[in-house]
């Protein structure tokens, strides 16, 4: 079975096993989607999500497999080199790719809970490590804002898009 369909799989599996059970992660109403669609430093990653059908998977409220999102800021899509920005914007499948490269799920990870060592694989298969000195690093990536929690995960801005 290829990776997003695992990935979808894990999906409906979550939003089965939470319209059976209603239970929550957090008394915030909110969904991971709401907190990136609502902040205007995260427009060009929700554009991303919509144009690749992500947005209702992480729109679904209290989800037993919750998610934790490291989202690039619009400052972070900007100062990508031209040849990246172009196939972000021509070619689904990479797109597709970095998107999911930023999305993991299975966890909800606050940054207060993260200890140097530990490693989170994402949605594309990619592998985190995270490194806690005075903040928060993805890989080599600063955590520039953290702990956006919603009912079904946790939401991280990071100043770098990942690839």
């Amino acid at each position: 079975m290829s990776k997003s369909r695992r990935v979808k799989a894990l999906i409906i599996i979550s939003i089965f096993v939470t319209s059976i059970a209603g239970t929550s992660l957090s008394a915030d109403e909110s969904t991971v989607w709401d907190k990136v669609q609502s902040n205007p430093q995260t427009t060009t990653f929700t554009k991303h999500l919509e144009d690749l059908g992500l947005a209702d998977a992480l729109d679904t409220e209290s989800l037993i497999i919750p998610w934790t999102l490291f989202v690039p800021t619009d400052d972070a899509f900007n100062q990508l080199p031209l040849g990246i920005k172009n196939m972000l914007a021509n070619d689904e499948k990479f797109r597709r790719q970095i998107i999911m490269s930023h999305l993991v799920l299975g966890a909800s990870v606050s940054v207060d809970g993260i200890g140097s060592g530990n490693t989170l694989t994402t949605a594309s298969g990619l592998e985190l490590d995270l490194i806690q000195r005075e903040n928060l690093y993805i890989k080599d990536v600063v955590v520039t804002t953290k702990d956006l929690v919603g009912s079904n995960g946790v939401v991280h801005l990071v100043e770098c898009v990942m690839y």
